[in-house]
């Protein structure tokens, strides 16, 4: 008789002890950080209309946004990195400079793995306008649930670039309920967080003069996301290599 697979669980204690991981590496913010930055930079050269709903919600609606977006995965892809070397590591810390370089080994990865991930969500938003008023965002979020283990698989699982779509597919389809969890979360925390923590701080950035400045008040806003890129990165690593190779490190 054939056996039937096993449905991998949802872990909730992943959730909480990101936070404690957060708390022992901030400096797994730093590629977001650096990412965002350059974005900013980015814009400010050649900025581009519209918005959009990217990794720190660039505007991926021409070459400038895409660009963007592909720097923003960068950051996404060392946080991922410094995320995994934590769960693994006995004492919970990670080095940023090993991170970084590993990243910088697989840059090319990363890039693959970026254009095919903004690629495909870029098509479901397309097709799904076409549909109901809320295709786009049906579809989009249904892009999202097979295909944010791209950077991960890509960065982590060891996967080529090309074929890091295909991985997520696939271990989005082994695991539906935690990777149900985690694009949740991802849009909770990119969508919600970043404008719930700004508009608690808005009255006391609106009475300082230091943070007038509109560059001042973008560097604020990209910590801020850097900070919730670093916990997501966490929760996304563990879960991911749950969801491959079973739960190794815990």
């Amino acid at each position: 008789m054939r056996r039937r697979a096993v449905t991998p669980p949802i872990d909730p204690s992943i959730y909480g002890r990101a936070f404690v991981l957060l708390g022992k590496n901030p400096a797994i913010c730093l590629g977001p950080l650096l990412a965002y930055v350059a974005q900013i930079l980015i814009f400010k050269v050649a900025p581009v209309s519209g918005g959009g709903g990217g990794v720190f919600g660039g505007a991926a609606t021409s070459i400038v946004g895409y660009l963007a977006e592909i720097v923003g995965w960068f950051g996404v892809a060392v946080a991922v990195i410094v995320g995994s070397h934590a769960w693994r590591n006995a004492r919970g810390r990670a080095s940023f400079d090993e991170a970084w370089d590993e990243a910088r080994a697989r840059v090319a990865d990363i890039f693959w793995a970026a254009i095919g991930f903004e690629f495909v969500i870029s098509i479901a938003g397309i097709v799904g306008s076409f549909a109901t008023g809320i295709g786009a965002i049906v579809l989009t979020a249904v892009a999202y649930f097979f295909f944010l283990y791209t950077i991960p698989a890509a960065v982590v699982g060891g996967t080529p670039g090309g074929a890091a779509l295909n991985a997520s597919l696939e271990t989005a389809r082994r695991a539906p309920l935690p990777t149900l969890a985690v694009t949740v979360l991802w849009f909770i925390a990119f969508l919600f967080v970043p404008s719930w923590m700004i508009s608690l701080l808005t009255p006391v950035l609106l009475g300082s003069t230091i943070f007038a400045s509109a560059i001042v008040s973008s560097l604020l806003v990209a910590l801020v996301k850097a900070v919730v890129a670093g916990y997501v990165a966490l929760v996304l690593a563990k879960t991911f290599e749950d969801a491959s190779y079973g739960r190794r490190w815990s």
